[in-house]
């Protein structure tokens, strides 16, 4: 991973939370042979919840005197989708191409208004057979803690994780969601 790939620093990020974050990413994408990556700055801090959310579908049901009402059921389905976050907390979406592909679909928004139930249908392999992409959190310095979510699409296998960092004397790895903090803190001590 060159520079041109990697998270830069911007006003309100905490420079060590960016560089920890650019070591993870790039190890993962020389470990696991990586082609396509896609780097989503979301608006602030967000937490574990996010991890292989689909969203909100409607169901409809009778009510009191025969009334057809509706409801929203929050949705994590088996087939891994595009986190549903609100396009207004979509800061940037950055895409990169480690090997050249012939791929148009990568490079396509991941973030645009949509309805709900729209967005339950929005699988995230349908952008990439070896791809990256990675939610990380603004505004760490302010914040004191950060975020970061992955997920790997390697032909019809995706891997997802969380992971919150808090700066407490130094960031350090705060809570992890399908990923051990002993196998994330293996990655960071690495030799770059």
């Amino acid at each position: 991973m060159n520079q041109d790939q990697e998270i830069k620093i911007e006003s309100g990020d905490a420079n060590d939370f960016i560089i920890d974050l650019n070591k993870i990413i790039g190890k993962l994408i020389d470990k696991k042979e990586i082609n396509e990556v896609c780097l989503i700055r979301i608006k602030n801090w967000f937490d574990h919840k996010w991890l292989n959310y689909s969203g909100k579908s409607v169901v409809e049901f009778r009510g009191g005197g025969g009334l057809i009402d509706s409801s929203l059921n929050n949705e994590w389905r088996e087939k891994i989708t595009v986190p549903p976050f609100n396009p207004n907390r979509v800061l940037s979406e950055l895409f990169f191409r480690i090997e050249p592909t012939h791929n148009k679909l990568f490079e396509k928004n991941l973030y645009k208004k949509k309805e709900s139930n729209e967005n339950i249908h929005n699988r995230i392999s349908a952008y990439t057979k070896n791809g990256m992409f990675v939610w990380y959190s603004s505004n760490t310095e302010i914040n004191q803690k950060g975020s970061l979510m992955i997920y790997i699409v390697q032909d019809d296998n995706i891997k997802t994780f969380y992971v919150s960092f808090v700066n407490s004397n130094g960031w350090k790895i705060n809570q992890t969601k399908d990923i051990s903090a002993t196998e994330l803190e293996n990655i960071l001590s690495e030799k770059i």
